[in-house]
């Protein structure tokens, strides 16, 4: 039977006038057999004795920073913290919560792992005993961790009660491994200057720890033993350290009304932290491959009076452009790191203008003017002058590029069929390709020598005509129409329509090399026709105006 007391405990730091203060918590109120309960590390011997073993030669320079705290490193790349309820299941959490970090700080990605799949559904098999963290990596490494979602904790308990002390089951989620991140190097760190070392440039360790009758009550400040037995070992999250304060900061995982909001501080050398174990580290975080799916929509600002379209020169890179409200040519860019623009590239435009590129670093644009000519402006390390390149048109351009130095420009003539106009070098046309439509017409090019052109038939269909050495006759999609269509192609043989629908949502239709697909409702209230560009096999960006005239965003991946 303890003798400890929270009353003693708490005029013991007042007269001593310690660093840290304590209460009472959810964890000091448990029964004695649950408070021993949370602690689950089952100590390799053997391993820690060749971990713990001074190491030959010189010591290590001191490189760190005077002080780190990864919840505020460039970024937060620390977790909320979670309760482990009442099971041993510490080395998960701690372990679980130092790749969430990595994969924060390496891939940007901030996630939510399922600690139940790693300490039900691993080699440590379905119970709250404890385990070793060298063990836990490994689990990592070969398995991985799926997301939350996949296997969330509480529904490994009966009743989804974490304190039910009720025996835990593994529950294998859908597509469990492929929803599985993983790490790729684990090690150990035993001297203090290597851990500060990494803590200072990499990120958080799990570290284990002796837990004494008084750190139950824990509040605030840096903790120091006082009083109270051992009660057993327990694994946390090294999150930084303070050479001010000459102390280590960590994540525990007994829920946030414990210590100050689920975190606490604890002084260099205290309860074995740093004296009897070592730190664990995890690195090269492998990321699952994303599911393809849809995203968005995306508010990107903006006063729209036309459509945007939309052009990618390389991965990463999108060029959008619009009409505004003074009618001139509106640019808004995405470099991989942002969105940048608006920009304006002036003339007095009718309709939305189209955009293509051949080359990285090469943008084409066209747009109708006010005496229904086509105009071109171009950049290549700069902004050109607008050129008047003639023809009478009735309908928006589209325009596409198979190939560098090639362009190929479709619109609707005076007498409603589609004409086109090409640049190879030179500029020729324009020529007459027939058909009756009722739409600005839009292309594609999924090859050099290959154009496939859509437009709105007098039957509000899609309708399709592509060239490969000569021009088909028109072909009736069926798909009913509401607008223009937009087109793109994402690699060979591949082809995404995109146009509104009958409820002005966004509707898409696709080929896949051997038959189209669709239709399909992408949703939305569409206020304009769409654009689309790909920058990669299986990547596509679409753009619309919105009810609120502001441009929007929505993308494949």
């Amino acid at each position: 039977m303890s003798n400890f007391s929270i009353t003693d405990l708490v005029a013991n730091l007042e007269k001593t006038n310690n660093r840290w203060q304590a209460r009472e918590t959810a964890v000091s109120q448990l029964p004695e057999d649950q408070q021993k309960g949370l602690l689950g590390v089952v100590v390799n011997t053997a391993e820690l004795a060749t971990i713990m073993k001074p190491k030959a030669g010189a010591a290590s320079a001191a490189n760190y920073a005077p002080a780190v705290d990864w919840r505020n490193h460039n970024g937060n790349h620390i977790t909320p913290i979670k309760d482990q309820g009442g099971c041993g299941s510490c080395v998960s959490f701690c372990t679980t919560a130092v790749t969430e970090a990595m994969a924060s700080i390496e891939q940007g990605q901030l996630l939510d792992l399922s600690e139940a799949d790693l300490h039900f559904c691993s080699s440590h098999g379905a119970n709250c005993g404890g385990w070793w963290p060298t063990d836990a990596y490994g689990q990592i490494k070969t398995r991985g961790i799926p997301d939350e979602a996949c296997f969330p904790y509480a529904s490994a308990f009966p009743g989804n009660n974490i304190w039910s002390g009720q025996a835990p089951h593994c529950t294998v989620g859908p597509n469990r491994d492929a929803r599985a991140v993983k790490i790729t190097n684990s090690t150990t760190l035993a001297d203090i200057t290597d851990r500060k070392n990494y803590l200072s440039t990499n990120g958080p360790c799990s570290a284990v720890m002796h837990v004494y009758e008084d750190f139950f009550s824990y509040a605030d400040g840096v903790y120091i033993h006082v009083t109270g037995v051992d009660k057993g070992l327990h694994c946390v999250t090294v999150i930084g350290y303070s050479e001010a304060e000459q102390c280590w900061l960590c994540k525990n995982s007994w829920g946030a009304g414990w210590g100050k909001g689920g975190f606490f501080k604890i002084a260099y050398g205290q309860a074995g932290i740093d004296t009897e174990f070592p730190f664990w580290t995890a690195s090269g975080i492998k990321l699952p491959a994303p599911a393809h799916g849809w995203h968005g929509y995306e508010n990107l600002g903006g006063l729209l009076t036309s459509r945007p379209n939309a052009v990618s020169w390389a991965a990463n890179r999108i060029d959008v452009v619009v009409r505004g409200l003074d009618s001139a040519v509106y640019h808004k860019w995405w470099d991989g790191n942002g969105w940048y623009g608006w920009e304006s590239l002036g003339g007095q435009i009718q309709g939305a203008p189209a955009i293509c590129s051949w080359a990285n670093g090469r943008l084409d644009i066209f747009a109708v003017g006010l005496n229904h000519h086509l105009w071109h402006k171009y950049f290549q390390g700069g902004w050109s002058a607008w050129e008047d390149l003639g023809g009478t048109l009735s309908s928006e351009p589209a325009c596409v590029s198979w190939g560098p130095n090639r362009i190929d420009i479709f619109a609707r003539g005076m007498n409603s069929s589609m004409w086109h106009l090409w640049w190879d070098g030179a500029w020729h046309g324009w020529e007459d390709l027939g058909g009756i439509i009722t739409s600005a017409p839009a292309v594609s090019s999924w090859a050099p020598g290959r154009l496939d052109c859509f437009a709105r038939g007098q039957n509000n269909h899609l309708w399709h005509k592509w060239y490969s050495n000569g021009w088909s006759g028109w072909e009736d999609l069926q798909s009913n129409m509401f607008g223009s269509p937009a087109a793109v192609s994402w690699g060979p043989n591949r082809i995404d329509i995109f146009y509104p629908g009958q409820t002005y949502s966004m509707m898409h239709k696709w080929w896949d090399g051997s038959t189209w697909n669709g239709d399909s409702d992408l949703g939305g209230v569409l206020s304009s026709d769409v654009g689309v560009c790909s920058w990669q096999e299986g990547r596509l960006d679409c753009f619309v105006e919105g009810t609120d005239s502001a441009m929007y965003h929505k993308w494949y991946v």
